[in-house]
């Protein structure tokens, strides 16, 4: 459709004229085959990367701060809950274990089991839904 109405005008047109030279020059050159699949940088159906809950929001770890610490522990034995159940990264996983062996020893969170102030707290995980399933299982 192009190719003919450019002949078409191309017969009205001198062919040694400068308006004959502008028209071959500005005229749209197809050199991509546009029956060739489009390639792409990024995958569009891609899920977006987890990012753990710590890292997301810049929260600096503290042994003084055992509000935040005790999220992370079982109410019933004490013990730290795993990177599967939080969803926490290793860096951030192996920042809480220290900081959370720190607070225990300057006496600010006991030991065995969870400080009962702190049952009411809103929960970041729920431990009995882990977001991935555990390697053993």
């Amino acid at each position: 459709m192009f190719s003919a109405s450019v002949t078409i005008f191309s017969r009205c047109v001198k062919p040694g004229s400068s308006f004959a030279r502008t028209i071959a020059t500005t005229r749209p050159r197809l050199t991509e085959d546009p029956d060739e699949p489009i390639t792409l940088n990024e995958n569009p159906y891609a899920k977006p990367q987890p990012k753990c809950i710590l890292c997301e929001h810049k929260i600096e770890l503290d042994y003084k701060n055992p509000r935040l610490l005790q999220q992370f522990v079982s109410t019933f034995s004490g013990r730290v809950y795993e990177r599967h159940v939080t969803g926490l990264c290793t860096k951030q996983h192996k920042r809480l274990l220290e900081t959370i062996a720190l607070s225990r020893r300057a006496g600010y969170m006991p030991i065995f089991v969870k400080d009962p102030k702190y049952l009411n707290d809103p929960k970041l995980f729920d431990p009995l839904k882990p977001l991935t399933p555990h390697s053993y299982a």
